[in-house]
């Protein structure tokens, strides 16, 4: 069963990637008047990114968007989650299928598609999709067969993955992301090439990263920054699967 295992190297992936560099905002929010530009352009490239990761770091809710191979196999993430450890979003596998996410609380909800099912293979996937569908999921998201999920659910515990300190990175042009005024700081390692992106108007927040070469390149995103996550429980017909394991 390819889910909780490839999902695990797709979290530890993201922390690795947002290590080396940043992110893109993919919803940024919009105001009627533009922010303030900052101060960061003449900063040198370490320091910028230092100051993007505490920045990035201190907000309270996030979404996270990745598009980029993990673990050998395409992999496409869109994630909304704060420091409670609420989330919301979507991750897909290629043609592995894809599975819906809510956390809210201690409880876990999980929607799996047509293909996912299709991917277990034998018995067990016909069986679960014959009992499932695709109805939703319920579980304690503490659980085995929740945690490597849940563990994309807490902004912080993400965002864990950035470490400020002294490095080789350059400062590079300025840009926009989204049409949002930003700057590039680039950095190498060994065949790879980190770009990041960092806002340089109202807070100077990670807005992309993109790696080149090596054997995991990929686009992440990050935007609506301190934006209320929207995590309510799925209603209807839910599956418990905690009652049926017992």
């Amino acid at each position: 069963m390819r889910s909780t295992t490839t999902l695990a190297a797709l979290c530890a992936a993201t922390a690795l990637a947002l290590t080396a560099c940043g992110t893109d905002d993919a919803g940024a929010k919009k105001a009627s008047a533009s922010p303030a530009p900052t101060r960061i352009a003449g900063l040198t490239g370490p320091q910028i990114a230092n100051k993007a990761i505490r920045t990035t770091k201190s907000a309270s809710a996030i979404t996270v968007d990745l598009d980029g191979i993990v673990d050998g196999g395409a992999m496409k993430y869109h994630m909304s989650s704060d420091s409670k450890g609420d989330c919301a979003g979507t991750m897909s596998m290629g043609g592995d299928g894809s599975v819906r996410l809510i956390k809210t609380g201690g409880t876990a909800y999980m929607k799996y598609d047509a293909a996912f099912w299709r991917e277990q293979g034998g018995k067990d996937g016909a069986a679960a999709a014959k009992m499932i569908g695709d109805r939703w999921t319920r579980t304690d998201a503490s659980g085995a067969d929740a945690k490597d999920l849940t563990g994309m659910c807490d902004s912080d515990e993400l965002l864990a993955g950035f470490v400020t300190g002294d490095t080789a990175a350059r400062k590079g042009k300025a840009t926009t992301v989204d049409g949002q005024p930003a700057i590039t700081v680039v950095e190498k390692d060994g065949d790879e090439t980190y770009t990041l992106y960092v806002a340089t108007q109202g807070k100077p927040y990670l807005l992309k990263l993109v790696t080149k070469g090596g054997k995991e390149p990929g686009t992440l995103r990050f935007g609506d920054f301190d934006r209320p996550v929207d995590a309510k429980a799925p209603t209807g017909d839910i599956v418990d699967l905690d009652k049926l394991g017992g």
